[in-house]
């Protein structure tokens, strides 16, 4: 669970609290398990719902609510669904305030429609992606087979004229290789931030710098430094993509080779085989 849906169930159960009961912040904090900054970041989201929130003394109640209001399985089916439009069509600044708005409607609810809208959500989020994937990747697929250069659109409206290489899958994401036109580079991007491909022109062969293309993961990903002729591809929380232009391969895989199973090699599909053979050149010595 995120930190953002733990702060959100704290708020719920704090208003439930709240509800024709007067009680004080320590009271809250105890019951609840809460540091006092969890408290009033709590506080504060239910006054900005809208929520009037009344203080006599040391005591808070929200008198005013005779009951929490609870929502039909269509209505959480509807607040899923905006949910799940703000993610999928909007650009993300639009989409935080429209999610935000949803999941404040959910404050004054009970905990089992705030957990069955976002059961929802997440179910229709999984069923999209299979769809647009399936279709995104089949028509790059296309065009890729065809030698088209093209351009892609992503959701935040940034631009890419490019060239595709190949797709690769990671934790159920699916993530697309694509030479920049621009500035003769390779990049990575997740399938589902595409919102428009557009076919451009055919290419006979991509020319690209002949870069190995490899991923770190755990501890050493944070740690990295990178080295001569290397760059980041793109950076996540637990792993680390980078692009090695060496021209000694050899002295490059016998590095990645003492990383162990912290490091896999992506690209080109060449490297790739040729580091798999001296993984299996090394095992085969120690037997």
């Amino acid at each position: 669970m995120t930190k953002n849906s733990i702060n959100e169930n704290n708020s719920i159960k704090m208003f439930n609290l709240l509800i024709n009961n007067s009680i004080t912040k320590d009271e809250i904090c105890s019951i609840l398990n809460i540091k006092l900054p969890t408290f009033y970041k709590c506080y504060k989201k239910l006054k900005d719902a809208g929520i009037e929130i009344e203080k006599n003394g040391l005591l808070y109640s929200a008198s005013k609510f005779s009951k929490t209001i609870t929502y039909t399985p269509l209505e959480t089916s509807i607040l899923a669904y905006l949910v799940f439009l703000a993610d999928t069509m909007l650009p993300e600044k639009k989409n935080k305030i429209l999610k935000n708005a949803v999941l404040k409607m959910l404050y004054i609810s009970t905990k089992e429609n705030y957990d069955e809208t976002l059961k929802k959500y997440e179910i229709l989020k999984q069923k999209a992606n299979e769809n647009t994937f399936k279709e995104k990747i089949e028509l790059l697929q296309k065009y890729k087979d065809a030698k088209y250069a093209l351009k892609i659109v992503l959701r935040s409206g940034r631009e890419y004229d490019l060239t595709p290489i190949d797709f690769y899958w990671e934790n159920n994401k699916v993530y697309f290789y694509f030479m920049d036109s621009e500035i003769r580079k390779r990049k990575m991007i997740s399938i589902e931030k595409i919102v428009k491909i557009i076919p451009e022109h055919k290419f006979n062969k991509i020319t690209e710098a002949k870069e190995t293309i490899f991923e770190l993961y755990g501890r050493l990903a944070k740690i990295y430094v990178l080295k001569e002729d290397e760059r980041v591809v793109d950076n996540f929380p637990d792993r680390l993509v980078i692009a090695n232009g060496s021209s000694d391969k050899e002295v490059l895989f016998k590095r990645l080779f003492r990383y162990d199973e912290l490091c896999k090699v992506l690209f080109p599909k060449e490297d790739v085989e040729a580091f798999k053979r001296m993984i299996e050149k090394s095992l085969d010595n120690i037997d």
